[in-house]
């Protein structure tokens, strides 16, 4: 008996190794038909993996080196050597700088500079305060909605109201929503319109 379940376990045995031959030899078959498909993909992933790490290394040290010269100008504002450097290399970054300096210097050249910038925020913070500075309402009209708008429409009332121009400060308030942050401040502004008019 115990041959027979020798014999039998032996038997299996070469079957799983059968198996296991006939499946190396497929493997081997699909990679002989598809190799240079498989190493291609393998160079291409690996070329890729080392782009990718030095393009990130190459940004970090990038957002560093202009973090820091930032920092730096932010304590000697009047380095010009600093603002070229931050100009030709973080265009963004040097406009933001630019902001901070108007808004603490009230520089109404330096705003009128970054007017026309490519990033929505700076240029409608500047247009605001130059609207705003110069009591322009045309130039407040210009301000993105989406960023200072309702703050706009609120100069423009305010301006508007100084003016005895009572019934376009009240359109203006109107198109300010209440849900709005400046909601409430429209509301009180329109009450004061009331006021106003009838003095």
């Amino acid at each position: 008996m115990s041959i027979r379940n020798n014999f039998n376990y032996i038997k299996d045995e070469f079957s799983n190794d059968g198996h296991l031959l006939e499946n190396t030899l497929k493997l081997e078959r699909l990679y002989k038909k598809y190799k240079y498909i498989i190493w291609l993909f393998f160079v291409v992933f690996i070329f890729g993996s080392i782009i990718y790490f030095m393009y990130s290394t190459y940004t970090e040290h990038n957002v560093q080196k202009y973090s820091n010269i930032y920092t730096k100008l932010i304590s000697d504002s009047n380095n010009s050597k600093l603002r070229d450097e931050l100009k030709s290399g973080n265009k963004r970054l040097y406009e933001l700088f630019i902001l901070q300096q108007a808004l603490k210097n009230g520089n109404l050249s330096e705003f009128e500079e970054l007017k026309d910038s490519k990033d929505d925020l700076i240029s409608s913070f500047a247009s605001y305060y130059i609207g705003s500075f110069e009591r322009d309402i045309s130039i407040l009209k210009s301000v993105n909605q989406y960023t200072l708008g309702d703050l706009s429409k609120l100069q423009q009332a305010f301006l508007l109201i100084n003016d005895n121009k009572i019934n376009e400060a009240k359109l203006i308030l109107g198109e300010i929503p209440q849900e709005s942050n400046l909601g409430e401040f429209a509301k009180i502004l329109t009450h004061f319109t009331v006021t106003k008019s009838n003095e």
